[in-house]
């Protein structure tokens, strides 16, 4: 498989919404590799030591998986089965993860910086309340696992 500026279709639209979960694309999510898809491409080949060609071809094709995979792996086991609670002054890659996510549902607009702050919290709180969960801006299992489920 090799995916490039011009390609089309669902394994492109599966491949933007992983760039996107990671916090690498930031367009909409259409199936169509465009020049912004391309810039996310090379950002992550860059970040994980690969050639920065914008072509999604085997070994950048695996590594966006295992790297998609793994954040949400991580997210669950987590917060999820190990009943951790992330809150305001939290700080670290869990959270990074949650911003990721709370962003590519549309409800955090800030930097993806592993801060745990008021805009994160305001964006758990909305999340919280669009899908039927307690507002109190903190995220255990049961909202880790609304945001994984959505």
């Amino acid at each position: 498989m090799l995916l490039r500026l011009g390609s089309g279709g669902p394994a492109v639209r599966h491949c933007q919404h992983q760039l996107r979960m990671l916090g690498f694309y930031h367009g909409k999510i259409d199936g169509i590799f465009g020049p912004l898809t391309k810039a996310a491409v090379i950002s992550f080949q860059k970040c994980h030591g690969l050639v920065p060609d914008g072509i999604i071809g085997p070994v950048t094709a695996a590594a966006l998986h295992q790297a998609a995979s793994g954040m949400g792996m991580g997210m669950g086991m987590a917060m999820g089965d190990m009943g951790m609670a992330l809150r305001r002054g939290s700080r670290g890659h869990m959270v990074m993860m949650l911003q990721q996510s709370l962003q590519m549902h549309g409800y955090y607009h800030g930097a993806v910086d592993g801060i745990f702050g008021p805009m994160t919290e305001a964006a758990v709180i909305s999340f919280q309340s669009h899908h039927g969960l307690v507002p109190d801006g903190n995220v255990g299992p049961r909202t880790a696992a609304a945001l994984m489920a959505a």
